[in-house]
């Protein structure tokens, strides 16, 4: 394990550096998402596209866009939902003498507890790590780690998160030099680094901010997208099924409800175009026959094929009702669906859970669970498969 510069104890922790010039520390520069796909690019210079929600009263200048108010609270923000597997935010800012940027996901999509927040510190020289951000707390959470770092005001840098199956990495990009300073901690100390994405003055000379990218290491045309909440999530932590050793696409939100879902048909299914969408939503609750109906048509109508699943059992609730609602709308859209609740029950017979599919929660399969629904979905819809 690397040496980790921090001002906080901070328990099993990952940090690879690489380094600034003359900083001592060592090079090793980590691998982040540089192919793939851009999910979406906004160049301020030409203004604030309509797709940000300013609540900061960020305004257009020569280069980009800067901020007339400060605070965490007084943000701008991309009214887009990602979730897609080894995503990556990037924002080119040039800052002031003394500016405190900060960098970060206010959930929108069912529970705000897992939010990712940095800070940029110009005036104290520091990159900021907060620890997992609620952004229904309107504060900040404590200081998970503090990392030296000598912004120079007037120059431009690349302030950018990815996220991976198990880590975060925030990383520093000095666009004069070329030197990326990586930073990689586990993801939920730093939050879950997902849904939308914002930024804020919180105090100092107002920056300027000239770019944003969101993009994921996934090319575009695969042949399937896994879409749903936690328990899709951990599909990535499956090699021989789902994941395929990470040839298919997985965009998993804990916590999700269907409502993500369609926001990630804008966000990631309309630019990433597989050939099919395998859907696995409703353990959370919130499903209707008129929602999943409009998730299942506006995928329809991308000229890409929707899957929706069954959801498996659970403990303690029943699933019966829920995978009614399923069956009532693939018979109404004439589309397959895998029955991933007979894959997790005992013997196959649907009539009782098999808890040795699951993990102690009871709710999310483990390896031996996932790997029948994965055989259940060869069964059902086989020409995913050809």
């Amino acid at each position: 394990m690397k040496k980790c510069f921090i001002s906080l104890v901070v328990t099993s922790c990952i940090v690879i550096v690489s380094g600034q010039k003359g900083s001592g520390l060592e090079k090793n520069i980590n691998h982040v998402v540089e192919a793939g796909t851009i999910l979406y690019s906004a160049d301020f210079s030409k203004g604030i596209p309509a797709d940000f929600v300013n609540m900061g009263g960020w305004l257009r200048c020569k280069d980009g866009i800067t901020s007339s108010e400060k605070g965490l609270n007084n943000y701008i923000m991309l009214n887009r939902q990602y979730s897609v597997n080894t995503r990556k935010a990037s924002i080119k800012v040039n800052f002031g003498i003394d500016t405190k940027l900060d960098f970060f996901t206010p959930e929108i999509d069912h529970f705000h507890h897992w939010g990712t927040l940095i800070q940029a510190d110009v005036k104290n020289g520091q990159l900021k790590v907060f620890k997992a951000y609620n952004v229904d707390d309107r504060s900040y959470p404590d200081l998970l780690m503090d990392y030296p770092y000598s912004f120079v005001a007037g120059r431009d840098y690349d302030i950018e998160m990815t996220s991976e199956p198990d880590k975060n990495n925030f990383i520093i990009v000095d666009n004069l030099t070329g030197s990326r300073d990586t930073l990689s901690l586990p993801r939920l100390n730093s939050g879950l680094l997902r849904d939308v994405f914002a930024f804020a003055t919180e105090s100092g000379a107002p920056p300027i901010v000239k770019f944003m990218t969101i993009s994921t290491q996934y090319k575009k045309g695969l042949r399937i997208l896994y879409i749903g909440d936690s328990i899709t999530e951990n599909f990535s932590g499956s090699p021989t099924s789902f994941s395929q050793n990470g040839r298919s696409v997985i965009s998993g939100r804990s916590a999700g409800i269907v409502t993500g879902v369609q926001n990630r048909v804008y966000s990631e299914i309309a630019i990433l175009r597989p050939k099919y969408v395998s859907i696995l939503i409703g353990t959370n609750g919130y499903n209707t026959v008129d929602n999943l109906t409009e998730l299942c048509r506006s995928i329809l109508k991308l000229g890409i094929t929707p899957i929706l699943n069954n959801i498996p059992w659970k403990k303690p609730a029943s699933v019966k009702k829920d995978n009614e609602i399923i069956a009532t709308v693939r018979k109404n859209l004439k589309i397959k669906g895998a029955a991933f609740d007979v894959a997790t029950s005992v013997n196959g017979f649907n009539i009782q859970q098999d808890m040795t599919l699951f993990k102690p929660d009871g709710v999310h399969p483990n390896e031996a669970g996932l790997q029948k629904m994965f055989e259940q979905l060869k069964l059902d819809v086989p020409k995913v498969f050809k």
